[in-house]
C-alpha cells in the first residue's frame, strides 16, 4: 500500500509543473469569460456586477450556480455559459490525464529501478574474490610460503570487461552505464586511456570500496597514509593503492566519486574552489539551484577528503604517500617516479629527508633487483605544482611528510605481477617508515574470506 502511495506521489511530482500551468491557464481563460459575460449581461441588467459574472463562471465548473447568481439571459451570455460548461470537463480531464501519464512513467521507472538493482547484484557477483597466480607462486617459493599472514590471499578483480557482462549477464551498454551511474561503488572506464594508443576502445567496470562522500577512507593506526586522489579518473590506481595499503597495514584514502561527471574536480592539483559549468559560486544567484547543489556537494567532498587526511596523518612523524600513475613511453622510460618539491627545488614537502632518502634507495634497489624496474631520481620528472594537494595540506597545517609516488600505468594495469610488486613495495615502505608493522589482523581475516567485492564498510579515523 505504501509503495502505491509513493508511486502516486512520484507521478504528481513529475507532472506538478504541467498541472499548475494548466490551472493557471484555466484561471486566465475563466476570468476572460467572466469579463465577456459581465459586458453582455450588464447591458440588460443594471444591477449585474463583475463579481456576479466571476462567481457564476467559477461555480459553473462544479454545480449549477442559479441558487447564487442568476443565469445569463443574453445570447452572448448563454454562449459563454455553454463554453464554460464545456471547459469544465477539462478541469478534471487534463489533470487526470497528466497524473495518469505520470503514473505510467513512475511505474516504468520503478520497474527500471528493480531491473538495475538486479543488474547490480549480477555485476557485483562478477567481482568474485580470488587468488593471484603470480603472487601465489612467489609466496610458495618462500620457505614459510609467506607465513600465516599471507598464507591465503583473495583479491577483488581489478576490473570486469563490459563485453563479459554483456555476454554472461545479458546486459547491454545502456544497462551497464545506468548501473554504474546509480551505484557509486561502480565506475565505467575505457581501458584504452591507460595507454598511448587510444584508438581501440575497451570499456571496463571498476569497483571501489565506499564509505565517504568522495569515496573511501580506512584508518589502520599507521604512520603511513596512502592517498589516491585520481581513483575516479585514472584506471586501476585506486585498486592498486587499496592493496598497497592493505598489504602494508597503511591507512587508505581514495577519491573515487565525482559530483559532476561532466566537469571533474581534481583532488590532485586542487583549484582554489570547485567549479560548476566552469563558473565559481560567486557567479551564480539563488535561482541557479541545481548548479549550487553541485557546488555544495563538491565543497562537502573536498572538506571531508582533506579533513580525513589531516586526521590520519596529523602527527609529526607521519607520512602521506600520494599515489598517481604516469604513461611510460620512449621519452619517459622510468617505472617509478618520486616527487616532493617544486621544479626549482625551492620548496619541499618532506621534512625528514634522511628516512625519505633511505626509502627511495631501498625501493629503487628492490624494484631494479627483483623486477628490472627503474626509478627516476627524486623530483627529476613530474615536479609538484604550487596547487598540488601536498602543498595545500601543508598550508593548512599538516605536520607530517608528504611526497608523490607515481608507478607506471603499464605496471598498475597490465603487468601480471603487479600485486607482487605492490606486496614488496608495501614491505619496504613498512620497514622504512612504519616500524615494520605490516599487515593487520583484520586484513588477514579479510583476505581469507570468500565472497564478492570489498569488505570494508566503515571508516576508522
Amino acid at each position: 500500500m505504501l509503495s502505491d502511495f509513493n508511486l502516486f506521489g512520484r507521478a504528481y511530482r513529475a507532472t506538478s509543473h504541467e498541472i499548475w500551468v494548466s490551472v493557471k491557464l484555466l484561471v486566465v481563460v475563466t476570468v476572460c469569460f467572466a469579463v465577456v459575460l459581465f459586458l453582455a449581461e450588464s447591458t440588460t441588467n443594471d444591477g449585474y456586477t463583475f463579481w456576479d459574472a466571476l462567481v457564476w463562471t467559477f461555480v459553473k465548473y462544479v454545480e449549477d450556480p442559479a441558487d447564487i447568481v442568476s443565469a445569463p439571459v443574453t445570447v452572448v451570455g448563454k454562449v459563454v455559459g455553454t463554453l464554460v460548461g464545456v471547459l469544465g470537463i477539462a478541469i478534471f480531464a487534463v489533470p487526470a490525464g497528466l497524473i495518469g501519464s505520470g503514473l505510467m512513467e513512475a511505474m516504468d521507472e520503478n520497474k527500471r529501478e528493480k531491473e538495475l538493482d538486479e543488474y547490480y547484484r549480477r555485476v557485483r557477483k562478477a567481482f568474485r574474490r580470488g587468488a593471484n597466480k603470480s603472487l601465489r607462486t612467489y609466496l610458495n617459493s618462500l620457505p614459510d610460503k609467506g607465513g600465516e599472514a599471507l598464507s591465503r590471499l583473495n583479491f577483488v578483480p581489478q576490473r570486469i570487461s563490459a563485453a563479459r557482462l554483456q555476454v554472461r549477464q545479458g546486459m547491454d551498454m545502456k544497462d551497464i552505464f545506468e548501473v554504474c551511474r546509480k551505484y557509486p561503488d561502480l565506475c565505467l572506464k575505457n581501458l584504452a586511456e591507460a595507454t598511448e594508443n587510444t584508438a581501440d576502445d575497451l570499456f571496463v567496470v571498476e569497483m571501489f570500496p565506499k564509505n565517504r562522500s568522495y569515496g573511501c577512507c580506512i584508518g589502520r593506526g599507521s604512520k603511513v597514509t596512502i592517498v589516491c586522489p585520481t581513483g575516479y579518473s585514472d584506471l586501476g590506481i585506486g585498486w592498486y593503492g587499496y592493496y598497497l595499503a592493505k598489504l602494508g597495514g597503511f591507512n587508505y584514502v581514495c577519491k573515487s566519486i565525482e559530483a559532476d561527471t561532466d566537469e571533474l574536480d581534481s583532488f590532485y592539483n586542487m583549484s582554489d574552489e570547485p567549479l560548476c559549468n566552469k563558473r565559481t559560486r560567486a557567479e551564480y544567484d539563488k535561482r541557479n539551484r541545481e548548479e549550487l547543489k553541485v557546488l555544495d556537494r563538491k565543497e562537502h567532498m573536498r572538506a571531508e577528503y582533506l579533513a580525513d587526511i589531516h586526521a590520519l596523518a596529523g602527527a609529526r612523524d607521519s607520512w602521506v604517500i600520494i599515489l598517481a600513475d604516469h604513461l611510460k613511453n620512449d621519452e619517459n622510460t622510468f617505472d617509478l617516479h618520486f616527487a616532493s618539491a617544486l621544479n626549482d627545488g625551492s620548496e619541499q614537502t618532506v621534512k625528514d629527508t634522511a628516512p625519505y632518502k633511505a626509502l627511495y634507495e631501498a625501493l629503487a634497489t628492490m624494484a631494479t633487483d627483483q623486477f628490472g624496474m627503474v626509478c627516476t631520481p627524486q623530483s627529476a620528472r613530474y615536479p609538484l605544482l604550487k596547487k598540488n594537494v601536498a602543498y595545500r595540506l601543508q598550508r593548512e597545517g599538516l605536520q607530517g611528510n608528504i611526497f608523490v609516488l607515481r608507478p607506471s600505468a603499464q605496471l598498475v594495469n597490465f603487468e601480471d605481477n603487479k600485486l607482487l610488486v605492490a606486496l614488496r613495495m608495501a614491505q619496504v615502505i613498512s620497514q622504512q617508515l612504519d616500524g615494520n608493522k605490516g599487515i593487520g589482523e583484520n586484513d588477514i581475516a579479510d583476505f581469507a574470506a570468500p565472497g564478492y567485492g570489498f569488505m570494508e564498510t566503515s571508516a576508522d579515523v
